[in-house]
């Protein structure tokens, strides 16, 4: 069947944070043969290819040139091996979905990611992680499709080359590849984390006046909980998550700031890399529930800049450059976005 790809095509339902933006052109894939006539046409053509999957952690500038593949492959097939459950999951099925699903199932190891928002196949793309467990954990290999040949690769965890929100698919192969599908490596026996300060707190509370058992199932819904409470629903209050990375930096710099900021939230990675929380630096330079225009941050979470009605991204990213600047003149500390930006004004 002939893959339909149109001309013009609005993108305001099609992201998160609920931005006007206009594909030069479009389509939906929803087989490896559509990616590879999707690919044979913008080669005809001589346009570059963007991959959008749910649009939660991307902004969209107005005018996106070239051809939007929006991926919609789904699937799931499942294999058992002794203590272990190989899940191979479409790149287009939710990710939150997909942790209930294998909850349903007791199939451990993601619970800690419930409700991140998004579709599979960004996840590797993100390494999406929360509450002291990533997607690398449980990542085995994924399968791709090389945009400039159209060829299926299949690319082990080491070839992904995950780090703290960060792969290679963000790197040098930042738009090289379409992600048909994941392959993860769940147990059939709970291996629980749950010494995330937060998470902790909500589960000691928890099991203090219910006396139930620690399990993932509750570690989940103590997961959910805290989520909803702090961050807003994209459906109801247009946002991309997390709109900052939290920033790594050395010991010797988080010692310096500890003396003029005592209560700056510190934690050691195994590397002896000390991670803050973005949300808490952007909160003490004033910004928490600021609204300047049409944007603002979440009055509940620092981290997630919002859109009260805005039709483009140009006021959204001025203001988080204004907050980057504060941060750095404040702190020394330099703040990354966390979504892509794609587009042109």
């Amino acid at each position: 069947m002939t893959l339909l790809i149109e001309k013009n095509v609005s993108l305001l339902g099609y992201n998160s944070l609920a931005l006007e933006a206009i594909a030069e052109h479009f389509c939906v894939v929803k087989s490896v043969d559509d990616i590879q006539q999707a690919i044979a046409f913008a080669r005809d053509q001589r346009l570059t290819i963007i991959v959008l999957g749910a649009g939660s952690n991307v902004v969209l500038r107005h005018h996106l040139a070239g051809l939007v593949v929006h991926v919609q492959i789904t699937g799931v097939q499942f294999e058992r091996i002794e203590h272990d459950v190989l899940l191979h999951i479409g790149a287009g099925e939710n990710w939150s979905s997909m942790v209930e699903y294998c909850l349903q199932n007791n199939w451990f190891g993601i619970e800690n990611l419930i409700l991140i928002p998004g579709n599979v196949g960004a996840a590797p793309v993100q390494n999406i992680g929360a509450y002291g467990v990533e997607l690398s954990d449980s990542f085995v290999s994924l399968e791709a499709i090389d945009i400039a040949t159209g060829k299926v690769h299949v690319m082990q965890r080491d070839h992904c080359e995950f780090g703290y929100r960060d792969s290679v698919f963000k790197n040098s192969a930042r738009d090289k590849y379409i992600i048909t599908r994941l392959c993860l490596k769940l147990s059939l026996k709970p291996n629980m984390v749950w010494h995330y300060p937060a998470l902790k707190a909500a589960l000691e509370a928890k099991t203090a006046v219910s006396e139930a058992p620690l399990t993932p199932h509750v570690i989940a819904a103590s997961v959910t909980e805290i989520r909803r409470q702090k961050l807003p629903d994209p459906k109801v209050l247009p946002n991309a998550g997390s709109f900052f990375k939290n920033p790594v930096i050395t010991r010797e710099v988080a010692e310096r700031l500890l003396i003029g900021h005592p209560n700056l939230p510190v934690y050691q990675n195994e590397l002896g890399e000390c991670k803050v929380p973005a949300g808490w630096l952007i909160e003490q330079c004033g910004y928490k529930g600021l609204r300047q225009g049409s944007v603002g941050v979440h009055p509940l979470q620092a981290l997630v800049l919002v859109n009260y009605g805005g039709d483009n991204a140009a006021e959204l990213l001025a203001f988080s450059e204004t907050i980057k600047v504060e941060v750095e003149q404040t702190f020394g500390i330099h703040l990354e976005l966390e979504p892509t930006v794609y587009g042109s004004f």
